[in-house]
């Protein structure tokens, strides 16, 4: 079953490959690719230069604002569905028909085309000069049971703009994947978007059809909206790969390693790509472990390194060829792998090493609802000290943890940001609010009129009443109430081993435990039904059986997880180690990957 599930996963390329084999075959002749640069990562994954000489391709080049120099008459740009870069490239093709240029143009949008586009097209006076084709590629398998669709601006599309015009793509996406593998017989949903996202992922069913296969090799597929657990996007990752995301920011599963790693030699490159693999032997060993596990590891096969080194010099001539024939190429690898690790590391701990202790107990404390003062205190102290997006950050939780704000508070905290980062942050604050992660108690939409100064004045009465009696002696907290309800704090004590954990909690330290992450496990113990374990959820959980779910009596073997709005490492990290000590198979999906500072970015 391990086997054709591999199989299966790595068939997702080869389809994407053929939908894209199929566009650039109706487009004739030799022909120049234009990509947005957000895509080509994402390409990379699914093909190389090669596949795309093969199929016609003449000329690869970048989408710039200053235009575009080709050589055939056939250009062929290759977008994201986005309206500003549609407008780009439409000003563009206008530039070039006005200095009476007889070009062929082509767009190629991912993952679908909309309606809003094709008004823009005939607004811009292209519609009709212009062939629209769309590239609906499958799930990337970034690594391993690592799946992502790429779309990194969904998360604000859906949850800050209130644009849903990606759903039917995520959807197909999903329906796609239930083609491959068989469909899946129990679906569990949390959140208004996955609910309808399931509702359409079985009207295509209905429409379209289903897979030939009697039985799903996934037992149970899981879609969550990020607001489901949004504390696990603010809190910091103490896992190696978490911490390379936030330093270095992980992009479709590389990073781009700057001269304080690669060094500063002359003749290499200041910037350099490296793609993260669990094909790397030195990566999977460390890419889940605790950051402060990393070093001794790496230590320890520098060590074996040099050992192997001075075992050479003793070895007869016929040993020698044989290592050279069998073993160089792999020793030159790991050095390399080391090099570049060690150096990652390094950066890790220069960067985030002296914020590191206090960071975390000031996480801990706002997760556990204590020093609320003190809490208050750290995050002002942070917009000097740590940048808009840390600050914000941090901001964002402490809201989250101690059940809305006063007036008063949002007000200095909204002030003192704006002052030290600048007022063009400030619709970060309504993005905020709309997230529901700014929200002040007690405070109403003011109208005007007669009355204003005086809805003003109880306002900030209300305000004051609430900051003192927020410090006095109160109830939990609601968010420490479900969190204790679903037991996301991990019980430390003296035995809680981080090194050598035992609990998905470690990926925070310690501190909690991913709520998807919880709900899964308590799937596999299958102590409580599908429909009791939806309703422990956040938001309001909705089950879905197959035709075939009647024959599931044990809990589920294997799981499909996917995150409408983006996953974090940490998360994956979780979930990996849920399979390692419950013995299941997780496939992790989402529409992106996603961290703190990327969430940040989104809204600001």
């Amino acid at each position: 079953m391990e086997d054709s599930l591999e199989s299966r996963l790595d068939a997702l390329h080869q389809i994407s490959q053929r939908k894209l084999k199929d566009i650039l075959s109706k487009i004739p002749g030799r022909k120049d690719l234009i990509i947005d640069p957000v895509l080509m990562k994402p390409l990379d994954c699914i093909i190389g230069v090669s596949f795309l000489r093969s199929h016609g391709v003449d000329n690869i080049c970048k989408l710039e604002k200053s235009g575009v120099n080709c050589v055939t008459s056939e250009w062929v740009y290759l977008i994201y569905s986005d309206l500003i870069t549609a407008k780009r490239i439409c000003d563009q093709i206008n530039a070039n028909l006005q200095k009476n240029n007889r070009n062929n143009y082509h767009l190629i949008f991912v993952p679908n085309d909309f309606v809003a586009i094709q008004q823009l097209l005939e607004e811009e006076g292209v519609h009709g000069i212009v062939t629209v084709h769309t590239f609906s590629w499958e799930l990337i398998r970034l690594d391993g049971g690592i799946l992502s669709y790429e779309l990194p601006h969904l998360f604000k599309m859906l949850f800050v703009d209130g644009d849903r015009s990606m759903l039917s793509a995520v959807a197909r996406s999903l329906w796609s994947l239930q083609l491959l593998f068989g469909r899946i017989p129990l679906t569990l949903t949390q959140g208004r978007f996955s609910s309808q996202i399931q509702t359409m992922v079985d009207i295509l069913f209905d429409e379209l059809g289903s897979s030939d296969r009697a039985d799903s090799e996934i037992s149970c597929m899981l879609v969550v909206d990020r607001d489901v657990d949004y504390a696990s996007v603010l809190l910091t990752p103490v896992t190696y790969v978490g911490l390379l995301d936030e330093v270095f920011g992980v992009s479709s599963n590389s990073i781009e390693l700057d001269s304080r790693v690669t060094g500063n030699q002359e003749g290499t490159a200041k910037k350099m790509t490296y793609k993260l693999s669990s094909t790397d032997a030195i990566y999977n060993e460390i890419k889940n472990r605790h950051f402060a596990d990393v070093f001794p590891f790496l230590s320890g096969k520098v060590k074996d390194l040099h050992s192997d080194y001075d075992r050479r010099h003793n070895m007869a001539p016929h040993e020698m060829k044989h290592y050279v024939a069998t073993e160089l190429q792999k020793v030159a690898a790991l050095r390399t792998s080391l090099a570049y690790h060690i150096g990652a590391c390094e950066v890790i701990r220069d960067e985030m090493g002296h914020r590191f202790k206090s960071l975390h107990q000031a996480e801990q404390n706002m997760l556990e609802g204590r020093n609320k003062r003190e809490n208050f205190s750290y995050v002002e102290e942070c917009f000097a000290t740590s940048g808009k997006l840390a600050s914000l950050r941090l901001l964002c939780l402490l809201a989250l943890t101690q059940d809305e704000l006063s007036a008063d508070e949002v007000t200095l905290l909204k002030t003192e940001f704006l002052h030290c980062c600048g007022y063009e942050h400030l619709v970060a604050f309504h993005n905020l609010e709309k997230l529901g992660l700014l929200t002040r108690q007690g405070t109403e939409t003011n109208q005007g009129g007669v009355f204003s100064g005086a809805n003003e004045a109880a306002g900030k009465l209300a305000g004051r009443v609430a900051q003192v009696v927020s410090q006095l002696p109160k109830r939990v907290g609601s968010f420490q109430a479900f969190a204790h309800r679903l037991k996301l704090f991990p019980q430390v004590s003296d035995e809680y081993d981080l090194k050598h954990p035992k609990d998905p909690g470690y990926v925070f330290g310690g501190l909690y435990v991913p709520v998807v992450c919880q709900l899964v496990s308590l799937l596999i113990k299958n102590e409580l039904s599908p429909d009791e374990v939806m309703k422990l959820g956040p938001s309001i959980g909705t089950t879905s059986w197959a035709q075939n779910a009647g024959k599931m009596s044990a809990a589920p073997k294997s799981f499909l997880v996917y995150f409408v709005g983006g996953v974090t490492y940490a998360e994956i990290a979780a979930f990996q180690l849920l399979e390692k000590l419950k013995g299941v198979r997780i496939l992790v999906a989402g529409t992106s990957i996603i961290n703190g500072n990327r969430f940040i970015q989104s809204i600001m």
